[in-house]
Order: C-alpha cells, then structure tokens, then sequence
C-alpha cells in the first residue's frame, strides 16, 4: 500500500541527513577538502532541511551559524564563479563569501585576479570596503587603488602599560626582534596603554610565531611587553 503523505514530504530521509552530516564534519574541519564548496553548500542545505534549522545543523556538527552561513554563501556566486568553484580554482570559503558580496559584473572582475594570485583572501575582504566608498568607479580602478594602499595598511596591536613606565623603548626592542624594524611604522603611548602599528608583512610574522608557538596573537603580546 502507498504512503502518499510520505512521497509528498519534502524533508530528506534521515539516513541521508545523516550522511548529509557526516559528509560536512570530514569536510569543513580541515583546510584539505574532499568536496568542493558547492557541494559541501548541497549538503548543508539536506542538513538543514533534516534538522530544521541552521544552528541546529551547527550544533550537531560544532560549527558556529556563521561559519555555517558562509558555505551557504556559495550559491549567490555568478554561473561563471559556480564553474570556478566546481574546478576548485576558488577553493577558499571566505573568498567565495566576499564574492557574493559583490554584483556579478564585480565578483567576475575581482575573481580573475584571485584567479592569476594577484589577490588573496585579506584583499577581497578588503575590496569590500573599498567598493562601498567608491560605488561608481569600474572596478578595476578599485582593485588599483586597492593595490596602491595595501602596502602602506596599518594593522595595530594595543597594549598596557604598566603604571610608571615612561619609556617604550626597551618594548620597542623586543617587537623590533620579532617582526623586523622596518616592519613597525610606529609605536607611541596614547593614554594609559601603548600603540603599536605594523605593516602587513609584520602582521603576518606576528602570527606566523604564534602559531609557531601555539598560542594567541594577544598572548604573544603579552609575553613582549611583560
């Protein structure tokens, strides 16, 4: 005898929401991936019709809702960034969630320099930005102006001082052996914590030890200036 009531039910059946689960822990855990983008967003999306929600689909995998919410992302890509997605040329979850951003027009200018390595992750994420204070310009002139900031971008890392400590120097000594002088534009006291300014290529040695260390920027920091 038939069951209409089920053939009509749109939910999956739970040993494909199951394996709709399994499929998203192997591959949202790890930076190598088995399944592209699209397809991990094809089985969130059997996840979250099973489970009935996003959070829910969260906590049964550990993920928060808006790392969830970025593979879903994926979907908003033009038809063109959707084959780039499928060869795996766009590989990285936050450059296709700042694509979908943008217009299509956009994301297609912005994905051909992702594609030929002129732009990475930090650099869409910024275009975004960029885009919105210069919504008329083409946006190859963004990426242009993009491109003449990005070396001088200041990244500042914010520290007290302990009471008493007039002179910043012997801190500065300690950064300088870390990331370099010509990395640090500038370290001065701003009331009653220090500032400190590196450039990108400083930034990214600071986390390169941290990770080396396995602890957190801030902890790092707080061993400098201790």
């Amino acid at each position: 005898m038939s069951r209409p009531d089920r053939e009509t039910n749109s939910s999956p059946d739970a040993a494909l929401v199951q394996e709709a689960l399994a499929a998203l822990i192997a591959n949202t855990r790890r930076v190598r991936r088995k399944l592209d983008l699209l397809e991990i967003a094809s089985r969130l999306e059997i996840a979250c019709q099973g489970l009935g929600s996003l959070r829910s689909v969260g906590d049964a995998i550990g993920l928060s809702e808006e790392m969830l919410r970025q593979f879903q992302t994926v979907s908003k890509l033009s038809p063109r960034l959707r084959i780039l997605v499928k060869k795996r040329v766009i590989d990285s979850v936050d450059i296709a969630h700042r694509l979908s951003k943008l217009s299509v027009s956009d994301q297609e200018t912005v994905a051909g320099f992702v594609q030929r390595g002129e732009l990475d992750s930090e650099d869409v994420r910024a275009l975004i930005t960029l885009r919105k204070a210069m919504p008329d310009a083409d946006m190859t002139v963004v990426v242009e102006r993009l491109r003449e900031t990005r070396n001088i971008r200041e990244y500042i890392v914010e520290f007290p001082i302990a009471p008493g400590v007039s002179n910043l120097g012997g801190i500065r000594r300690r950064f300088v052996d870390l990331v370099g002088a010509r990395n640090i534009r500038f370290m001065k006291k701003q009331g009653g914590k220090g500032v400190l300014a590196l450039n990108r290529q400083g930034r990214d040695l600071l986390e390169e030890t941290a990770k080396k260390r396995r602890i957190t920027k801030r902890a790092l920091v707080e061993e400098i200036i201790s």
